[in-house]
């Protein structure tokens, strides 16, 4: 049980301190110099009442300088032994695992130091390990030139915690335009389902680091960031990647170009656009259908804001939502997540009421708190 002056943790959000006092069952902690309340099931003790870390937040495993007073004696005087003074080790605290944390989920992230200005900002990347595992990891860059990879940071990050890899100037980005991770997860003390090693590469846009709209607070934030998803649920990203020898075998013998990409399509699941042609429906009427996500903010659907006024912003982003509904009627069971943020709520309120007028058979509900905050909604096709 936490206690006054113990060093915790938040559970489910960033951010921890030092317990200032108790009430009933909610605990004050100095976070950053301001006492926020905290229910006691939702922080986890780090350090107890009593035990200091070191400038480099070791844990001490005896006093140096009483080990030191002890070994010093005045010339004069003959060598008497006496007891020194040693510390018990400090034993190190039990991992408080999280329901869904037996499932990876790992994700970069990129702070902006000042998100008003992007344009002079640096960005620290960040590791969040989402899981009950350790994980011993490397994070990597893509080598000038394209020839191997650059290890940036390497070491242990523990259960349901982020640790900090590097900070990024605007002038550092295009080295880290590729990137990736690497890691092996496990559990200290007791026993644990075998996960596989983690290898994920990413390219970074790195046009979004000079967009505002582009750091929101997300899933593991609750201030302004860009995440870059490296595990969901267990599954690792996979960026699609064509083997030049294999366009070079399938030309060879003079074959058609249109019958490579065919080929091509085929293997890598080449998205060749609707164009005007309404999707088939889906075989099976009962089958999980992939989630679609719409980002509406208007940044993401033009690319130049210039002699739009908010009526025409508006209107482009509920043609939007309407293109994406007609094209997805037939699918029956089809989810879509409309991510129009919090902000005024002005947006909100136009899709729901063009959700409500013109496909009034859709169910509505608030996405996934947990993956949206309070700024999308779920529509489910019926």
């Amino acid at each position: 049980m936490a206690k006054i002056g113990d060093t915790v943790r938040f559970l489910n959000s960033v951010g921890g301190g030092k317990i200032t006092r108790i009430e009933d069952k909610i605990a004050y902690v100095d976070d950053g110099g301001f006492e926020t309340p905290v229910l006691l099931k939702e922080i986890v003790v780090v350090l107890p009442a009593g035990h200091e870390a070191d400038q480099q937040g070791a844990r001490k495993m005896f006093d140096q300088k009483a080990y030191d007073a002890g070994r010093r004696m005045p010339a004069s005087e003959p060598a008497v032994e006496k007891e020194v003074a040693v510390a018990a080790p400090v034993k190190e605290l039990p991992v408080e695992e999280t329901a869904h944390g037996d499932t990876l989920n790992i994700a970069l992230a990129f702070e902006p130091t000042d998100v008003r200005q992007l344009g002079k900002s640096s960005f620290g990347a960040v590791l969040v390990n989402d899981s009950n595992y350790f994980l011993d990891f490397t994070f990597l860059r893509r080598s000038d030139g394209e020839r191997g990879w650059t290890v940036v940071f390497t070491g242990t990050v523990a259960p349901n915690e982020l640790i900090d890899l590097v900070a990024l100037r605007h002038e550092d980005l295009p080295a880290y335009e590729k990137v990736a991770l690497q890691c092996v997860a496990y559990k200290k003390d007791r026993p644990f389902t075998l996960q596989a090693p983690v290898s994920v590469s990413r390219k970074l846009d790195l046009t979004k680091f000079h967009k505002f709209h582009c750091f929101r607070p997300g899933v593991y934030f609750d201030t302004p960031v860009l995440e870059v998803p490296i595990v969901t649920d267990g599954v690792a990203a996979r960026p699609l990647e064509v083997n030049a020898s294999e366009i070079k075998e399938a030309m060879a013998g003079g074959a058609p170009s249109k019958d490579v990409a065919a080929e091509l399509s085929r293997k890598y699941k080449v998205d060749k656009g609707r164009g005007n042609k309404k999707p088939e429906p889906a075989v099976n009427p009962h089958k999980v259908l992939p989630l679609i996500e719409v980002d509406l903010h208007i940044g993401e659907l033009t690319d130049t804001l210039a002699g739009m006024e908010p009526k025409d912003m508006l209107e482009m982003q509920l043609s939007a939502v309407r293109r994406h509904m007609r094209e997805n009627s037939a699918r029956i069971g089809q989810k879509l997540v409309f991510i129009h943020g919090k902000g005024e709520g002005v947006l909100r309120k136009a899709v729901l009421e063009l959700l409500r007028k013109e496909f009034p058979k859709a169910e509505l509900q608030d996405a996934s708190f947990r993956e949206y905050g309070f700024g999308a909604t779920l529509v489910t096709i019926h």
